[in-house]
């Protein structure tokens, strides 16, 4: 009878989180706090800057088929998410506003917290698992950090996960389904024309071989046309852009495909064990997911509400696969967050069993406890982060920060009474929230904090250059050439010029605008018809302050090759 009455109380707890369109909301509300808010605050990281030059570029030349950046054609990386970039640019008017730029990736980023919310659906018969392993998703550290920012990663990898989610839907349920595996492989080819084969090998054949050992193929083997179609098409949309540079390009499609087959094995290397800390990549789910790891513990519990071999299975098929690969960087453990996720979820799924039915260890009372308890600290030190902060920045109180901390003060309590009340689900959720919220209020402080500390004082920034009208007229150049963060900064093509023997080369074409890290004197003219104007200083980088730029301009003029060009203050005419 307690056992009934129990479970009877927990049923009426989550009945409201049962209801799909509850879960939809919720996740919906989440992900616009997490994805959608401040995206115009962050300078562009360097591959954020070479995707913003392509998008620039395609749209002032019109070069859509063939994209360039920095004026050298961009065939490495396939267009789609350079033409969606490009499209939200134009629509917002602005080709370069940061934040309508990295939008169609905060989508991107919400479609994928929903693919794997309806995969869910489909891998478990439990209702809660999916909302679960969707919030675990949405506020994992590494995938927020992707999510937000304008890389491609997000898009191969979401097309991909859509994919996924089709194709089990497909193999399924009953019938032909050829429209799940026609769109299945639309999906599959949209992945390829935003990355290559990348989300092919990092998310695609570790859950296949994953499915394939875990669970039976029966249905498998009567979805064979449906298969065949699916193929069919992803081929079809995969190699239509390739097909197309090939035979309009085809030196520099045969030189790009000989680099990018090298570039995994001779570019970024890493040692094998690089990724060995990917668990902490789930931020405030570490603990959580580390726990579900523990084979003798989790593999009951979790059991109860999904395949714990398959879900295991899967993440140490992917781990190990992006680990063999030399070429690593931090942002390519995203395929592995999302069984993370799942994982994370149905061990949080069976923590809401334990403590409704009482049937928890002290273990995991002590677990519990010390969550909720660092969770609620975190909660109660934002407040003294924004106070400090604005008194940094010499803000003056407003509105923002009174709502910000008496939100977080009680979103704290909120956290403490739900841990002592042992109410799990209430407490995920909640935790979601905090994270949201985070980026809803502190991050625009953090980037301002950051941009404050880099700053060079009475250094003006390299974006000044764009407001000199006689400079927009000429061609740049860099001695050395110049950052991709720093040709998004100073608005146009900036090409290469280098220093031979002591002597400056000369472009064809005068006057030119050249930007050099170190002083240039005439005595590195060749020429005796050119001379060297200086413009100004202008700073190299956020954070470096003993490197800026020199800005010069080169022309053939009047003046006398001996005036110091530290006093030379207007600028050549043509």
């Amino acid at each position: 009878m307690c056992n009934k009455a129990l479970i009877a109380a927990e049923a009426k707890s989550t009945k409201l989180l049962l209801k799909t369109r509850v879960q939809v909301a919720l996740l919906g509300l989440i992900v616009m706090l997490t994805f959608f808010l401040n995206l115009g605050k962050a300078a562009p990281s360097i591959m954020e800057a070479r995707n913003f030059i392509t998008v620039r570029e395609i749209t002032q030349h019109k070069a859509w088929l063939i994209p360039t950046m920095n004026g050298y054609a961009r065939l490495a990386k396939p267009p789609l998410p350079t033409w969606i970039t490009a499209l939200a640019g134009l629509g917002a008017g602005n080709i370069e506003n940061l934040a309508a730029l990295r939008f169609p990736s905060s989508v991107m980023a919400g479609l994928t917290v929903f693919f794997l919310f309806f995969l869910a659906r489909q891998l478990s018969a439990d209702r809660l698992v999916p909302l679960l392993a969707a919030l675990v998703l949405a506020s994992s550290f590494l995938f927020i950090n992707v999510g937000r920012q304008a890389t491609w990663d997000i898009y191969c990898y979401s097309f991909m996960l859509g994919a996924i989610w089709l194709l089990v839907s497909a193999i399924r349920q009953p019938g032909s389904r050829y429209f799940e595996f026609a769109v299945g492989g639309i999906l599959l080819g949209c992945s390829y024309l935003s990355k290559g084969p990348v989300a092919f090998y990092g998310l695609f054949f570790p859950f296949m071989l994953a499915y394939g050992f875990s669970y039976p193929l029966r249905g498998v083997r009567g979805k064979r046309s449906g298969l065949l179609l699916m193929l069919f098409v992803c081929l079809l949309v995969s190699f239509s852009w390739p097909m197309y540079v090939y035979l309009m390009e085809p030196t520099g499609f045969t030189h790009t495909v000989s680099q990018e087959s090298t570039a995994w094995v001779n570019r970024h290397v890493k040692p094998i064990w690089y990724y060995w800390g990917f668990f902490a990549q789930s931020g405030i789910w570490t603990p959580f997911f580390l726990a579900a790891l523990a084979v003798p513990y989790a593999k009951r519990r979790v059991g109860q509400y999904g395949n714990y071999q398959f879900l295991l299975s899967w993440i140490l098929l992917t781990f190990v696969l992006l680990s063999i690969i030399p070429e690593k960087k931090e942002r390519y453990l995203l395929p592995v967050l999302i069984p993370m996720a799942l994982l994370t979820a149905h061990y949080l799924r069976y923590l809401i069993y334990a403590f409704s039915e009482k049937k928890y260890t002290g273990w995991e009372k002590g677990f519990l406890v010390t969550s909720g308890f660092l969770l609620a600290l975190t909660a109660f030190a934002v407040p003294t982060y924004i106070f400090y902060a604005a008194q940094t920045l010499q803000a003056a109180p407003g509105g923002q920060q009174v709502l910000a901390t008496l939100l977080f003060l009680l979103l704290g309590i909120v956290i403490l009474e739900l841990t002592r009340k042992y109410k799990v689900i209430w407490l995920v959720i909640a935790a979601a929230l905090l994270n949201a919220l985070a980026f809803v209020f502190v991050m625009p402080f953090y980037q301002d904090m950051e941009e404050l500390g880099g700053k060079q004082q009475g250094v003006p920034e390299l974006e000044e250059v764009r407001k000199n009208a006689e400079l927009k007229s000429m061609e740049f150049y860099a001695v050395g050439g110049m950052r991709p963060e720093n040709v998004w900064e100073v608005g146009k093509e900036v090409d290469t010029l280098k220093i031979i023997k002591g002597h400056l080369q000369l472009p064809v074409d005068l006057p030119a605008a050249v930007f050099s890290l170190s002083p240039l004197h005439h005595a590195n003219l060749s020429d005796k018809g050119a001379y060297l104007y200086f413009v100004g200083q202008y700073q190299y980088m956020d954070g470096v302050g003993d490197k800026r730029y020199f800005l010069y301009i080169l022309a053939r003029d009047t003046v006398e090759v001996n005036t110091p060009i530290d006093v030379v203050e207007q600028l050549p005419r043509k």
